[in-house]
């Protein structure tokens, strides 16, 4: 069974068949990618990752205390906070263990509280956090709707939630909530296993991220679950000719 057959999602609930191996199967992939995890995001988005998380850290709430960055990765979302002097507690949260320990090696001065955990079972009490970030990880969460609601559970009320991700097009959507064309998506679906075989003999795992965002939800579905968990406030925002999108809610007080 591949990545990609794990990753087949029931359009009605947005979970895939099989959580458990779905879960195992993308920590095992980021594991084998996570050395040049960084540079890779850096040289395929010709460095506008970068900009997208400052279009992020930007609409955080400047009176946000303790944040937490979900799917953290190698923490770069969680460090462009810091850097920003925004979140005085700030803690990081993803399934791979591996990187992490990337985003500890380069935290510097910063502290940062880490966890490996399952973004669908997180290790936090309800209304722990003001915000609640996700830097292009939702889209790989076994369940969608559960991976919300959980946020929501740790959310105080108030609290943002924050995502910033690649989403599927709707050709019927305008405006900020169109994703990506069909022509871009075409045209990365071709370039990322390439540039995953020549730069970390891992085609595989880069036509994976490339197949995930026909996958994974537009940006007015992902409204839509907001909406059904009980968020207010939404916003989207594209970037880079809708690249990438910010989809923002808050929860009610």
């Amino acid at each position: 069974m591949s990545l990609d057959e794990v990753h087949i999602r029931s359009p009605e609930t947005w979970a895939v068949s099989d959580p458990a191996e779905h879960r195992r199967r993308v920590r095992a992939m980021f594991a084998r990618i996570t050395a040049r995890y960084d540079s890779m995001n850096h040289v395929l988005s010709l460095n506008r990752d970068r900009a997208w998380r400052r279009a992020l850290v930007e609409r955080l709430d400047a009176d946000a205390w303790e944040v937490l960055d979900l799917c953290a990765g190698t923490c770069d979302l969680a460090l462009s906070c810091a850097a920003a002097g925004k979140g005085r507690e700030l803690y990081v949260a993803d399934l791979s263990a591996a990187m992490l320990r990337i985003g500890a090696a380069k935290r510097g001065s910063h502290a940062l509280r880490p966890a490996v955990a399952d973004a669908l079972q997180l290790p936090y009490r309800e209304a722990s956090f003001d915000a609640v970030l996700a830097g292009f990880g939702v889209r790989n969460l076994a369940d969608v709707r559960h991976g919300v609601a959980e946020v929501a559970r740790v959310l105080r009320p108030g609290g943002q939630l924050l995502i910033l991700d690649f989403f599927r097009s709707d050709p019927r959507a305008r405006g900020e909530q169109r994703g990506t064309t069909a022509p871009l998506r075409a045209l990365l679906g071709l370039v990322l296993p390439l540039m995953g075989r020549l730069l970390v003999r891992d085609g595989s795992a880069y036509a994976y991220l490339a197949g995930s965002m026909n996958a994974f939800l537009t940006p007015g579905q992902l409204l839509g679950v907001l909406a059904d968990t009980g968020f207010t406030d939404p916003l989207v925002a594209r970037q880079t000719l809708g690249i990438a999108h910010l989809v923002a809610a808050r929860k009610p007080l």
